[in-house]
């Protein structure tokens, strides 16, 4: 039903907000509701916003040009009065519904002041702050008292703050009887293990096959919410910084808002996955991979919840999460590129939030313990490093002291975790939990390769082989690829963590991020490491959990990559410690019964836990890191690698049949 006429005089139409975080997928069963007109909402809108602005002039009547992108009306009539008809608004990240056009007013001022970085202030954002609208069911707000409770540091016992017992102290401590020991790591008794491994082991067989750009779960991006049709992102030629351009109105539509957010949902399919470029350009191939380029448009895109603060207990940022299409986003390695010309002052302060995160590190499924004591090594097959995720497998741009004119880049092989001169505890010469060591290394091997010719001045300068190149290598069509130092093509190297800087994403993606640079630069991008090196020295100097921690330390290691990032909720399920309905005693019990080692839930499982706990499951690694790591690149001579010989521990070939249970910090979340 149209709304009633609107007040004489000229009717002026208003531009409504470039941004939006409306979710198309928010609609409701269109057999019970049908579309509305929706002239009701723009001129509330218009009327609103322009007065409340001081605009508004006496005989003029205001009217929004359209909803907010992802945003829409719908109506039925009241079955206990089918005359008058009930109208609401879908879109909200929420997926909760206004019921009328002033409800939505807060969160249309919200969108509409969107680069002041304010919180919105609507019912269905301000959850427990607003009165919420009348038969909206709103997620239960988090306790305020679990709010400001972390999760104790990462310190190991026979058993976790839950109660289960950690195998790496029973590790740890049968390495010290045994003097070497070599287990495949196993956690059959983990009840949040068992439903996480399959959906790893799934991750390990995908990603090698997906392009180096691909965003992964879990990690901290760039990225633009959903543009109105016309409106198209673009770089100048000359001040290389990026802009909006309207092209349907052939002008420009002002500066980006980029926002930092954490990548919570991938599309469950290559074609879902999109194209690197905005729809009105025609798609080329990109991934320089043997499998065909993902061009279709995705209907969903990418999840991205916006990253709160670490340091700050109000997760509520996290709930404003968007559906975003691949070429609106960008890696969060290139954060000050993206930045250049845009004053501070008008970040998202999810920004900020994302720089103060880069210090962080979490190991991924953990696969193999090996020790000579009083040494032990443990392999994993990821890791988190700052924003990106890591897999063995990946090709990935190193950092170099003092900063190299060449691109270096390493061909991870493995991934290890050393713990050097292990002490055993003083009340228990026995137990050994891995609490005090000298030193604790994560350290990547594989082969390295520069772009330097170590030996210009010979004919014989012997590049890599093309067959040898990972997939992205490959895309630089006119480099030239050489090992490390003039070693042998298949020399195993070794580097710490902290030396990685990202991924080496492939020719064509860097291409269509920054479309007006020179394409030989592109390789060579953040050369010196200035993006990654800055963002991780303010992060140690500002991250309040490595402040607080022992002086020197430059890293939080997490157990988890939700602990890493003080994650409160993930796609709107509470997380980690802020859960407060993880009942895992129970789970024991039940995984008791379904292996034949208990005697029924509630019949004494806590004394089949304490039996077993020497030689079965090990719960979270703690929920929070606390143990600095050292992130000098062990070498000689300042290098950045050494060779493989030197490594003190090497991984185990899986080949013992004697299993450990252990628990994986999760591909992303333990919930």
């Amino acid at each position: 039903m149209p709304p009633k006429k609107a007040s004489s005089g000229p009717i002026v139409i208003i531009s409504g907000p470039v941004y939006s975080d409306g979710d198309p997928s928010h609609r409701p069963d269109p057999s019970k509701e049908k579309r509305a007109w929706e002239d009701g909402y723009l001129q509330v809108l218009g009327e609103t916003w322009m007065r409340d602005e001081g605009g508004a002039q006496a005989g003029k009547t205001y009217k929004l040009d359209r909803l907010p992108a992802g945003y829409e009306a719908w109506e039925r009539p009241r079955p206990s009065n089918p005359k008058h008809v009930d109208r609401w608004l879908y879109g909200h990240p929420s997926h909760k519904k206004f019921d009328s056009p002033n409800r939505f007013v807060p969160h249309f001022k919200y969108l509409m002041k969107y680069a002041s970085g304010e919180a919105c202030k609507c019912d269905l954002c301000s959850l427990g702050k607003g009165k919420p609208s009348p038969g909206t069911s709103l997620t239960r707000p988090v306790s305020a008292a679990r709010r400001h409770t972390r999760p104790p540091p990462l310190n190991r016992g026979p058993v976790d703050e839950e109660g289960t017992p950690d195998v790496f102290c029973s590790l740890f401590s049968l390495l010290k009887h045994e003097g070497t020991l070599s287990r495949t790591i196993e956690e059959r008794a983990s009840l949040d293990w068992r439903a996480e491994k399959p959906l790893v082991d799934t991750l390990v067989k995908r990603i090698p096959r997906q392009p180096a750009f691909i965003p992964r779960n879990g990690e901290i991006v760039m990225y633009l919410r959903p543009l109105p049709p016309g409106i198209e992102l673009q770089q100048g030629a000359k001040t290389q910084q990026f802009f909006l351009q309207d092209t349907l109105k052939n002008r420009s539509a002002g500066s980006p808002q980029w926002l930092a957010g954490v990548v919570t949902q991938v599309p469950s399919s290559a074609g879902d996955q999109v194209s690197l470029y905005s729809p009105s350009r025609v798609s080329l191939p990109a991934n320089g991979s043997h499998e065909p380029d993902p061009l279709s448009l995705s209907v969903t895109g990418y999840r991205i919840e916006p990253l709160p603060s670490i340091n700050d207990s109000d997760k509520n940022l996290s709930k404003q999460h968007s559906y975003v299409p691949l070429y609106l986003i960008r890696p969060f390695c290139f954060w000050k590129l993206l930045m250049q010309g845009i004053p501070e002052s008008e970040w998202h302060v999810s920004i900020h939030n994302a720089i103060i995160a880069s210090a962080t590190v979490s190991l991924i499924d953990r696969q193999h313990f090996t020790g000579h004591w009083p040494d032990a090594s443990i392999n994993s097959r990821g890791l988190y490093v700052g924003a990106e995720c890591y897999w063995i497998g990946d090709t990935v741009r190193l950092l170099t002291e003092p900063p190299s004119p060449a691109t270096i880049v390493m061909k991870i092989q493995k991934i290890i975790t050393t713990f050097h001169n292990l002490i055993p505890e003083p009340a228990n010469p026995n137990i050994v939990t891995g609490n005090k060591c000298d030193k604790i290394t994560i350290t990547i091997q594989g082969p390295v390769y520069s772009t330097l010719n170590p030996t210009p001045s010979l004919d014989d300068n012997n590049p890599v082989p093309t067959k040898l190149l990972s997939n992205p290598m490959r895309t630089f069509n006119n480099t030239q690829w050489y090992p490390i130092n003039n070693n042998p093509t298949d020399e195993i190297h070794s580097a710490s963590f902290s030396t990685i800087h990202s991924r080496l994403y492939e020719s064509s993606a860097l291409n269509s991020y920054f479309p007006a640079l020179p394409p030989p630069t592109l390789l060579h991008l953040d050369s010196k490491g200035e993006n990654i090196i800055h963002a991780r020295s303010i992060a140690a100097a500002t991250d309040e959990r490595i402040v607080d921690e022992e002086k020197g330390k430059k890293w939080f290691w997490a157990g988890c990559r939700a602990v890493g990032l003080d994650l409160e909720r993930v796609n709107g399920l509470e997380v980690g410690g802020f859960d407060g309905e993880r009942q895992t005693k129970l789970w024991r019990e039940v995984l008791g019964v379904v292996d034949g080692r208990g005697r029924g839930v509630g019949g004494g499982g806590d004394e089949e836990d304490e039996e077993d706990g020497e030689e079965e499951e090990e719960g979270e690694e703690g929920e929070e890191g606390g143990e600095g790591t050292d992130d000098k690149v062990e070498g000689k001579g300042g290098s950045i690698v050494k060779s493989g010989d030197d490594q003190n521990a090497e991984n185990g070939d899986g080949s013992d049949d004697e299993l450990m249970e252990i628990d994986p910090p999760a591909d992303f979340i333990r919930k």
